[in-house]
């Protein structure tokens, strides 16, 4: 066989196989405590096994995993938390992404979970009923997903509440808005706005408690509702869609769009928070490896910001425009003339 000249490496195969074991690693650091250890007192490899009662191998794996991703860092032996896991990998973190973590640990990510649901176009995590109808029945996954929920929302919503486009406003409809993670960044900003989530009857439960402990009871309430069934409420000069338009096919999210015009008042705007796709929907990675995982639990994908501008210019909506919030975050807003 004659050798030809080859043009390229094999680094990108090596990249993304190797990837496959970041996640699980992470989940793993995680449960076992290590970047809560690491933040009373740096540690070497050795004290970090002994004081986690792990093997040296496994634990110079793991670190210097950790290391190369950029969870830790060493110096002189030792192993040091870096910004990013002291602000998102500690319990007691204001950003902690427990919820997260705790969660997709449980749902298998494979050849066969992708290979079903690139051919049914459908979940396979949640076969027997869709992800809502499982949480609605199943008051403990109910709780998982709304842990999962806040954990991806509260450090992007933290953010977008800086925005001046909520400047004015004083009633606030989140659509799906979980336990009320988006609300609690803006109430503290507009403490006269008030604020509502829309959300199924098991979870407004969990949130009215969440929203006592937060002290803003007097400011947040919710409403129990099927938001494809029940007539929406009025008098509210904003809405709000956090993470909730990537669950859902286009002729739903078409309905949400409607919806929100028919129920603002005149002048009134919708914002849609979400991971946007590029315009050609092939970056960023982030956004097109989320919707991957989206086919695998919900009926959804990633839109790029023409879609969901199409969408929004359709059902009336105008001054359209988008604002990058935070991280790979951004915001779609849209007004309802006067």
């Amino acid at each position: 066989m004659q050798s030809t000249l080859l043009t390229c490496n094999d680094r990108l195969l090596w990249d993304t196989w190797m990837s496959s074991c970041y996640f699980p690693a992470l989940t793993v650091a995680d449960e076992i405590g290590l970047f809560a250890f690491l933040e009373q007192t740096p540690a070497t490899l050795e004290e970090t096994a002994s004081k986690l009662a792990l093997g040296i191998r496994g634990t110079e794996s793991l670190l210097g995993l950790m290391v190369s991703i950029g969870f830790l860092t060493q110096r002189n032996a030792a192993f040091y938390l870096t910004d990013t896991a002291r602000t998102f990998l500690l319990p007691d973190s204001h950003y902690y992404w427990g919820g997260i973590l705790h969660l997709m640990k449980t749902l298998p990510l494979s050849h066969e979970t992708v290979m079903n649901a690139i051919k049914k176009d459908a979940s396979t995590f949640y076969s027997k009923n869709d992800i809502w109808e499982t949480h609605e029945i199943d008051t403990e996954q109910a709780k998982k997903f709304a842990q999962h929920m806040h954990s991806q929302t509260i450090a992007p919503a933290t953010a977008a509440a800086q925005s001046a486009e909520f400047a004015g406003l004083t009633r606030l409809l989140d659509i799906g808005g979980g336990i009320g993670t988006f609300c609690l960044p803006l109430a503290d900003k507009y403490p006269h706005m008030k604020f509502t989530i829309l959300e199924l009857s098991v979870v407004c439960q969990i949130a009215n408690e969440f929203i006592i402990t937060q002290g803003l009871n007097k400011q947040i309430d919710t409403l129990a509702m099927d938001f494809f069934k029940d007539p929406w409420p009025r008098d509210y000069d904003g809405i709000i869609f956090s993470n909730i338009f990537h669950d859902w096919g286009k002729e739903k999210c078409e309905f949400f769009v409607r919806q929100s015009f028919d129920a603002l008042e005149p002048g009134g705007k919708i914002f849609i928070h979400e991971i946007l796709l590029n315009d050609g929907k092939d970056m960023p990675r982030v956004a097109t490896a989320f919707s991957l995982i989206l086919i695998l639990m919900t009926q959804g994908k990633q839109y790029s910001a023409p879609e969901l501008f199409q969408m929004l210019s359709t059902a009336g909506f105008t001054d359209l425009k988008v604002i990058n919030t935070y991280g790979y975050y951004s915001m779609v807003v849209g007004s309802k003339p006067k």
